[in-house]
């Protein structure tokens, strides 16, 4: 295994630190999408304008472009599009011009900074040879061969970091150009920014952000030199999105992880206030989080978040709270990871500012067998007990609309592979994923994207029967066996206790309308919970799914009532 230390580091990383789609056609100038989502709350009027008004002012001698843009980009469909950057102080009031695809616009710079926005909204094109020029009568910055289609975040801690390489190491040689490898024709482009620790300036864990990225990073055209380093779980997303829409939507992937790390380290300043995700510690001179293999917190966004705050995207794709497993941490994750999603969607997009969020459930996760021998191959078991992280990163849904879970819980059953913690499934959850936008486009049914989704727990007067409501359940709920019993449930008590059926303890699960269970027990109930021990694998120890058998996923949900 030639990159066994990267997945040695990736484990100590995690362990001790625990619209329907446009086509792509040469007519796409200036064409606003007919799916385009307008969210009602929005308060700028949605008016296209190709060739925006020229500024009665003189040109900016200098300037410079922030680097998260260059050649090779995907900018989003359906998006006014926002460019920036700096210029010295001295050509504040001064202006710079910009044209792509036939729009026109123009900007002053104020207090050094300047933004730049196109007028118009334009559709998905494949078409190569279309370049952006920003510009003064002095100077010029170009950047070539620009698509137009959709660009993704996928971020979190190692699962995001697990690499084509390392996925790799795994599959057939046929596999590896094959549906499980890299397509070379596809209009892919990709930007990896992984964690690279810093010492001095940018200090960790302070409120200092980084306009620019601290990599130096660029746009690339998906190569198969260039995917090796890049999130695995990201290109594959990105492939089977474009296959799903046949080639006619470019995907741009943009690639943000850091091994290891809590919730906390990728808040913002304003919501790691608001949250109180981190404590201020005088005599480090930074925020410090919780979490396993805490330390400073905010960093993971102010220094590598913050430079795409104004990028428009078509969605997120989040796998992480690995480091966010126990109890403390676990409790308030849902809530925090809200937060930070409404702040992003607060930033990010002019039009579609309520974008779909994807959050990957984590498989199933097991213990070390009693046979397991390191080799240089395998050289460490990799485990952690997530079963109360997936029940909770389920439940996010209750709290942030427009998210949805990709379940994993049929997508791994390997008890003898080493790295359980980073199990080698990243083409099934990105197809999963894939799927599950899909879906949420209107491309394919949602039944078929999306198992049911758990609506409403409501308790008898004695808290010992519990009636819960599903969405999402398409002809209506069944299990993988084909009975009327359900098995995974646990019940919840007060302050977020979780307490397993047994021999004393008599729970009941039963399939009892169509989209209903009757949870009955010999306690008293404050909630349920659904897929929260570690090892739980659908088909054995979970086994609810709607009419299309897409499997239901990991949830937490305390009472909304009493009947």
């Amino acid at each position: 295994m030639k990159n066994w230390k990267r997945i040695v580091a990736m484990c100590i990383g995690g362990i001790i630190s625990v619209l329907l789609f446009s086509g792509c056609g040469k007519n796409a100038d200036g064409g606003t999408p007919a799916a385009t989502k307008v969210p009602e709350h929005t308060s700028e009027p949605i008016v296209d304008v190709m060739v925006g008004p020229t500024l009665d002012a003189e040109y900016a001698a200098d300037f410079s472009v922030s680097n998260v843009f260059g050649k090779n980009m995907v900018v989003q469909r359906g998006e006014y599009l926002r460019i920036w950057g700096t210029a010295p102080e001295s050509e504040n009031g001064k202006k710079i011009s910009g044209q792509f695809k036939g729009m026109f616009a123009e900007t002053l710079v104020e207090n050094g900074e300047w933004v730049l926005k196109f007028g118009a909204r334009l559709e998905a094109s494949c078409e190569l040879n279309h370049s952006m020029r920003l510009y003064t009568d002095s100077k010029e910055v170009i950047f070539e061969d620009i698509l137009v289609g959709d660009v993704y975040m996928v971020i979190g801690q190692s699962n995001v970091a697990y690499s084509m390489q390392n996925h790799w190491q795994y599959v057939s040689d046929s596999d590896k150009g094959g549906s499980k490898g890299i397509d070379k024709t596809a209009p892919i482009r990709i930007h990896y920014n992984s964690l690279t620790q810093t010492a001095g300036y940018p200090k960790r864990g302070t409120q200092e952000v980084c306009p620019e990225l601290l990599n130096k990073s660029k746009w690339k055209v998906a190569t198969s030199g260039a995917i090796s380093n890049f999130s695995a779980i990201g290109y594959l997303f990105a492939q089977n999105m474009v296959k799903i829409t046949e080639g006619k939507v470019p995907l741009g992937i943009i690639e943000i992880d850091g091994n290891g790390q809590p919730l906390g380290a990728f808040m913002p300043n304003e919501v790691a206030q608001k949250c109180g995700s981190d404590t201020y510690n005088s005599k480090l001179g930074y925020y410090q989080t919780t979490g396993v293999n805490a330390d400073a917190g905010r960093y993971m966004y102010n220094h590598y978040m913050y430079p795409f705050e104004k990028l428009a995207i078509a969605g997120i794709i989040w796998y992480q709270g690995e480091s966010d497993f126990q109890v403390a941490n676990a409790r308030v994750f849902a809530e925090n990871f809200s937060e930070l999603m409404t702040y992003m969607r607060s930033t990010h997009n002019l039009v579609n500012k309520d974008f779909p969020v994807y959050v990957i459930e984590f498989p199933p996760n097991y213990t070390q067998p009693a046979d397991f021998k390191p080799t240089a191959s395998s050289p460490m078991w990799a485990a952690m007990d997530v079963g109360l992280i997936r029940a909770v990163v389920g439940s996010i849904p209750q709290y942030l609309d427009n998210c949805y879970l990709s379940v994993s819980s049929d997508l791994w059953l390997d008890r003898k592979f080493w790295n359980t913690l980073h199990p080698n499934c990243k083409f099934e959850q990105g197809q999963r994923t894939a799927t599950l936008a899909a879906g949420v486009m209107g491309l394919i049914p949602m039944e078929e994207a999306c198992g049911p989704v758990l609506k409403s727990v409501r308790l008898s007067d004695n808290g010992k029967k519990a009636i819960l409501t599903y969405d999402n359940v398409g002809r209506g709920l069944k299990t993988s066996d084909g009975g009327d019993t359900v098995k995974g449930f646990a019940i919840l008590q007060d302050d977020f206790r979780i307490v397993q059926p047994n021999s004393s303890r008599k729970l009941k699960a039963k399939i009892t309308g169509s989209n209903e269970i009757t949870i009955t027990c010999s306690e008293e109930m404050k909630g349920v919970v659904y897929n929260c021990i570690m090892d739980n694998v659908y088909g054995e120890d979970v086994n609810l799914c709607g009419s299309s058998g897409m499997p239901a996923g990991a949830v937490l949900m305390y009472a909304q009532e009493k009947s």
